[in-house]
């Protein structure tokens, strides 16, 4: 088909808008995970305490070890609460 030369071109709207950043928004740590994160640290320092009372190595690993466990626990509560 022949193009008018008076005829404007339409104007195409942006459906899918690209955002300024190409990084995605970093995640917000829910303060579930952060109070089991606690807990389970301080749980394991205790559990580590009755077992090699003066040991800081041991008491450093039950702390380390107590805080993993409430990182992957507080993450599956707000996982789980999350979901709705």
């Amino acid at each position: 088909m022949p193009e008018s030369k008076t005829r404007h071109p339409h104007k195409h709207t942006d459906h899918h808008p690209k955002h300024s950043s190409a990084q995605p928004h970093p995640k917000k740590i829910s303060k579930i995970v952060i109070a089991t994160v606690l807990f389970c640290g301080v749980l394991g320092l205790g559990i580590s305490y009755f077992i090699a009372s003066d040991s800081i190595a041991t008491l450093l690993l039950g702390t380390l070890i107590g805080a993993t466990v409430g990182y992957i626990f507080g993450h599956e509560v707000d996982k789980s609460f999350s979901k709705k």
